[in-house]
């Protein structure tokens, strides 16, 4: 079982090609030989980067949809769209597809910084404002400790008073 950590600040180049982490690839070690998928997330403004088997993991979950059922297939094309097999070059960059670049709001004409960010069992990659604005940021009207108190209900139902 993965479990990739770290935040590391990134550039991408004017080709749209991904420097990425040494410390993340080294986690990755055992898997990156299958390839790497790239796709928007669905909630949010930022790529969300599966090692293969890990993406297999998904797909399976979305062989279980009806192909006769309309929000099913709904839901299926929304969430595969743009899904992207990639590898690391020699160099240790993943090239992003443009589409994708410019669902996470990536314009390397106005900078190519961005946050590689390991969760688990994938990578995220944000731009630093959106980074700042979505994970990094305390707001008056979110407590972090209901958050916590809901996520953990929905684990284990036993927990619920």
């Amino acid at each position: 079982m993965l479990n990739l950590l770290g935040e590391h600040n990134c550039k991408i180049d004017a080709k749209g090609r991904l420097m990425f982490p040494a410390r993340l690839r080294r986690q990755l070690e055992s898997v990156i030989h299958h390839g790497l998928v790239i796709n928007r997330d669905i909630f949010e403004n930022c790529l969300v980067l599966y090692p293969k088997p890990e993406w297999d993991k998904v797909n399976a979950e979305m062989t279980q949809l009806s192909r006769y059922n309309r929000k099913h297939q709904l839901f299926q094309r929304k969430f595969m769209k743009g899904a992207t097999l990639v590898d690391l070059d020699s160099s240790g960059r993943l090239n992003v597809p443009a589409a994708l670049l410019e669902h996470a709001g990536i314009d390397l004409s106005k900078g190519n910084e961005v946050i590689v960010s390991g969760l688990g069992e994938k990578v995220e990659i944000w731009t630093v404002d959106a980074y700042q604005a979505q994970v990094l940021s305390d707001t008056d009207d979110f407590d972090f400790g209901d958050l916590a108190e809901d996520v953990r209900k929905d684990i284990d139902p036993n927990l619920l008073t």
